[in-house]
Protein backbone atom coordinates (compact mmCIF):
# COMPACT_ATOMS: atom_id res chain seq x y z
CA UNK A 1 0.00 0.00 0.00
CA UNK A 2 1.44 3.29 -0.77
CA UNK A 3 2.11 5.56 2.34
CA UNK A 4 0.30 9.22 1.94
CA UNK A 5 -0.03 11.95 4.56
CA UNK A 6 -3.12 13.61 4.69
CA UNK A 7 -2.49 17.30 5.84
CA UNK A 8 -4.91 19.50 8.02
CA UNK A 9 -3.67 23.20 7.98
CA UNK A 10 -0.52 22.99 6.89
CA UNK A 11 -0.87 24.76 3.74
CA UNK A 12 1.88 26.79 5.43
CA UNK A 13 6.07 26.98 4.98
CA UNK A 14 5.42 23.75 8.49
CA UNK A 15 3.48 22.12 5.34
CA UNK A 16 5.98 22.62 2.79
CA UNK A 17 8.16 21.11 5.11
CA UNK A 18 6.49 18.27 5.36
CA UNK A 19 5.80 17.98 1.55
CA UNK A 20 9.47 17.98 0.40
CA UNK A 21 10.51 15.39 3.18
CA UNK A 22 7.75 13.27 1.55
CA UNK A 23 8.87 14.28 -2.06
CA UNK A 24 12.22 12.48 -0.86
CA UNK A 25 11.08 9.40 0.75
CA UNK A 26 8.40 8.44 -1.82
CA UNK A 27 5.46 8.99 0.38
CA UNK A 28 2.46 10.85 -1.50
CA UNK A 29 0.74 14.31 0.51
CA UNK A 30 -2.68 15.75 0.43
CA UNK A 31 -4.43 18.73 1.74
CA UNK A 32 -8.07 18.31 3.26
CA UNK A 33 -9.67 21.30 2.84
CA UNK A 34 -12.27 22.35 5.91
CA UNK A 35 -15.29 21.92 2.87
CA UNK A 36 -13.70 18.16 3.03
CA UNK A 37 -14.10 17.80 6.97
CA UNK A 38 -17.50 16.28 6.91
CA UNK A 39 -16.88 13.44 4.52
CA UNK A 40 -16.06 10.27 6.00
CA UNK A 41 -12.17 9.59 6.30
CA UNK A 42 -12.22 6.85 4.27
CA UNK A 43 -13.71 8.51 1.56
CA UNK A 44 -10.88 11.35 2.10
CA UNK A 45 -8.23 8.20 2.41
CA UNK A 46 -10.10 6.66 -0.80
CA UNK A 47 -10.68 3.33 1.06
CA UNK A 48 -12.47 1.02 -1.16
CA UNK A 49 -16.23 1.13 -0.22
CA UNK A 50 -16.09 4.85 0.91
CA UNK A 51 -18.32 7.04 -0.79
CA UNK A 52 -18.96 10.64 -1.22
CA UNK A 53 -21.64 11.54 1.00
CA UNK A 54 -23.34 14.03 -1.78
CA UNK A 55 -24.12 16.72 0.84
CA UNK A 56 -21.80 15.67 4.02
CA UNK A 57 -22.76 16.83 6.97
CA UNK A 58 -22.03 20.70 8.10
CA UNK A 59 -19.26 19.69 10.57
CA UNK A 60 -16.83 22.76 12.30
CA UNK A 61 -13.77 24.04 10.72
CA UNK A 62 -10.93 23.64 13.16
CA UNK A 63 -7.91 25.35 12.82
CA UNK A 64 -5.46 23.00 14.61
CA UNK A 65 -2.92 21.10 12.32
CA UNK A 66 -3.42 17.45 12.01
CA UNK A 67 -2.19 15.00 10.37
CA UNK A 68 -3.33 11.43 9.51
CA UNK A 69 -0.91 8.78 8.32
CA UNK A 70 -2.30 6.32 5.81
CA UNK A 71 0.31 2.76 5.11
CA UNK A 72 2.66 2.98 7.66
CA UNK A 73 3.87 -0.03 9.74
CA UNK A 74 5.69 0.87 12.51
CA UNK A 75 9.50 0.45 10.93
CA UNK A 76 8.09 3.37 8.26
CA UNK A 77 6.84 5.40 10.99
CA UNK A 78 9.58 5.55 13.28
CA UNK A 79 11.60 6.14 10.19
CA UNK A 80 9.31 8.65 8.90
CA UNK A 81 9.24 10.40 12.25
CA UNK A 82 13.03 10.11 13.29
CA UNK A 83 13.84 11.70 9.46
CA UNK A 84 11.32 14.83 10.31
CA UNK A 85 12.60 15.11 13.56
CA UNK A 86 16.12 15.32 11.77
CA UNK A 87 14.90 17.64 9.38
CA UNK A 88 14.20 20.06 12.57
CA UNK A 89 10.55 20.63 11.41
CA UNK A 90 8.34 21.90 14.28
CA UNK A 91 5.89 19.28 15.46
CA UNK A 92 2.55 18.70 14.63
CA UNK A 93 0.45 17.91 17.90
CA UNK A 94 -2.76 15.66 17.03
CA UNK A 95 -1.47 12.49 14.37
CA UNK A 96 -3.23 9.63 13.79
CA UNK A 97 -2.86 6.61 11.67
CA UNK A 98 -5.62 5.23 9.70
CA UNK A 99 -7.90 2.65 11.67
CA UNK A 100 -10.42 0.49 11.13
CA UNK A 101 -13.07 2.69 13.41
CA UNK A 102 -11.40 6.62 12.24
CA UNK A 103 -12.17 5.56 9.03
CA UNK A 104 -15.82 5.89 9.45
CA UNK A 105 -15.82 8.98 11.01
CA UNK A 106 -15.52 12.78 9.62
CA UNK A 107 -12.32 14.85 10.26
CA UNK A 108 -14.26 16.71 12.91
CA UNK A 109 -14.45 13.59 14.96
CA UNK A 110 -11.44 12.31 14.85
CA UNK A 111 -10.37 16.09 15.51
CA UNK A 112 -12.13 15.90 18.77
CA UNK A 113 -10.80 12.42 19.55
CA UNK A 114 -7.33 13.37 18.96
CA UNK A 115 -7.63 16.59 21.16
CA UNK A 116 -9.58 14.56 24.09
CA UNK A 117 -6.46 12.44 23.59
CA UNK A 118 -3.60 14.87 23.66
CA UNK A 119 -5.63 16.44 26.77
CA UNK A 120 -5.46 13.14 28.95
CA UNK A 121 -2.05 12.81 27.91
CA UNK A 122 -0.69 16.66 28.74
CA UNK A 123 -2.83 15.59 32.06
CA UNK A 124 -0.64 12.70 32.96
CA UNK A 125 2.50 14.42 32.44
Amino acid sequence: MKQTLYLYNLRNEKGRHIELLCLSQGIECRHVDSHEYGEYIGYIAQIPGFAAQGKPQAVPAFVDEMIIFKGFDQEMLGTFLAQYRQAGIEPVALKAGLTPTNVQWNSAQLHAELQQERAAFMQQQ
